[in-house]
């Protein structure tokens, strides 16, 4: 009885034992068909056994590979024959240490697990692995021998080397006659306190902690990250000092905002703000507008690629050099300025006997900008009182702007409502003495709307600044916040103490505002 007990699990585990070892010579025969088990050589010791590797080896011990390609860790290699390699130049030590970090990755690699992969490499590019019936590639190069399998990972053979791809900022660097933009990105790091990081999970202060910044790369460009795609254009030095001219004046300082240094920083800006955009974009693929990654459309996307160089691959998207800026103004570092009325945040402590609120312009006969629009109720019966609201306008240049406020008739609520408005507008701002204008009254040709459709009026025309008024941006940590210095007033012109009794009567007390808009000069 004991003999049969045993037997049976006996011949179960011989025959378990048989289906093991069966199933791992299958599973060498499946990913090493070279060899039935992997050799016992490691990674370098089989490069360096073989004359037709031999550059490949030099280069591996000339960047130190030799030894970590000796160790227990893992890696797969793809090692480019000799034929491939007889025109780099060993000196050059950039050179080598790009091919070598280019065709070695962490983890051993069959064919056989591959259709199609996404490796990063030790020098962190990003290549394709490939298999498929015409043969085993990375990138696009064949690979001649596949899975050695060795003691630690393994090799493939290539016939060719697969070539180094500069990401955008190493073309940036590396291209000539870009020293312009990289000197001006390169000008904009600093160093500055990390607070989350000087504290510790429970709140204790650790140590002050400071880190490099720079705008662009941290809010713009990723340009050294490998696992984004973006499309750049970069001027050439000739490009960069033509239009840094025409930029510069535009952004003229007060001193006690920081004058010089601070009329420089915001001009190199704006010319490096809309350098970059997402995705790959070819001449021939291009929509006439497209949209930058700070945000700015640029409307003629076409003709800045036109007169643009051929594209560079590059191994994160695609770059262009150009020997002329060919953005318009208006699109980039001289845009229209638009306050819209109903965004009353900073409005409310400017009203005078008016109380406001935001309404919507959905479901009404008229379309308003953003849908909605201002409504200003006075807040007192008195006819004597003055009924004004001052709206603070940001980012205003130091160029000629003309002025226009936007109203929405009356009729927007009631139909039987055909009373207009009839306003006076004053301008606040710092004249050429960097000292403050306040609420100069503006002569306007025609202060009277039209009770059935909304009514754009002409406020000022060919109004200049003396010195921009930069308070934020779309992205606050590109430009130090400023105090608003230019306001337009917007007043009642049938209320107040001058107005006469037939404007009381003839004209709204109620105004409603759509947008304030200033318009650059060209």
């Amino acid at each position: 009885m004991k003999s049969r007990y045993w037997g049976i699990p006996i011949l179960v585990y011989c025959l378990i034992s048989l289906l093991v070892v069966s199933c791992k010579d299958d599973w060498n025969d499946h990913y090493y068909p070279e060899l039935n088990g992997k050799s016992s050589l490691t990674i370098y010791d089989y490069i360096k056994s073989r004359p037709d590797l031999s550059i490949f080896a030099q280069m591996l011990k000339q960047k130190g590979y030799d030894t970590l390609l000796s160790k227990s860790q893992t890696f797969t290699v793809w090692a480019p024959l000799n034929s491939s390699l007889a025109t780099v130049n060993l000196d050059d030590t950039l050179a080598v240490s790009r091919i070598v970090g280019n065709h070695i990755t962490q983890f051993s690699i069959p064919t056989a697990s591959v259709q199609k992969k996404t490796l990063s490499m030790l020098d962190r590019k990003l290549l394709t692995f490939e298999v498929n019936s015409n043969g085993a590639f990375l990138d696009v190069d064949t690979i001649k021998e596949a899975d050695h399998a060795l003691a630690n990972g393994i090799v493939h053979v290539m016939k060719q080397y697969v070539p180094y791809k500069l990401n955008a900022w190493e073309f940036l660097t590396e291209t000539a006659d870009l020293d312009s933009v990289r000197s001006n990105i390169n000008s904009l790091s600093r160093r500055v306190y990390d607070a989350k990081s000087s504290f510790n999970s429970e709140g204790a202060f650790v140590d002050s902690v400071f880190v490099d910044y720079n705008p662009i790369f941290t809010n713009l460009c990723l340009m050294k990250s490998e696992d984004s795609v973006y499309t750049t254009i970069f001027p050439t030095n000739t490009a960069w000092n033509n239009i840094y001219g025409s930029v510069y004046p535009l952004f003229k300082t007060l001193p006690s905002s920081g004058g010089v240094t601070t009329q420089v920083k915001q001009t190199k800006l704006a010319l490096l703000q809309d350098l970059y955009f997402n995705g790959k974009i070819t001449a021939s693929a291009a929509k006439t507008a497209m949209p930058a990654i700070y945000g700015d459309t640029i409307s003629n996307m076409k003709d800045v690629l036109s007169a643009a160089s051929l594209p560079f691959n590059i191994s994160n998207g695609i770059a262009y050099t150009t020997n002329t800026l060919n953005f318009k103004p208006l699109d980039t570092w001289n845009k229209a300025i638009k306050v819209e009325a109903e965004s009353i945040a900073g409005v409310d402590s400017l009203k005078i006997n008016y109380g406001m609120s935001a309404s919507s312009s959905l479901g009404t006969i008229f379309s308003t900008s953003g849908k909605s629009y201002l409504t200003s109720i006075a807040t007192t019966a008195s006819f004597n009182s003055n009924l004004s609201v001052r709206f603070p306008i940001p980012n205003t240049l130091s160029t000629k702007y003309n002025i226009y406020c936007v109203f929405v008739p009356a009729t927007i609520i009631d139909t039987t409502d055909l009373k207009p408005y009839k306003l006076n507008f004053y301008m606040t701002y710092k004249d050429a003495n960097g000292k403050t204008v306040k609420d100069q009254k503006q002569t306007v040709t025609n202060n009277i709307t039209d009770p059935k459709k909304i009514t754009k009026i002409l406020v000022a025309q060919n109004f200049s600044f003396p010195f921009c008024n930069i308070v934020n941006s779309k992205n606050e940590a590109i430009s130090e916040p400023e105090k608003v210095s230019v306001f337009l007033k917007v007043e009642n012109a049938a209320s107040g103490p001058q107005s006469s009794s037939t404007d009381r009567k003839t004209y709204n007390r109620t105004i409603r505002i759509d947008y304030v808009l200033l318009e650059p000069v060209q």
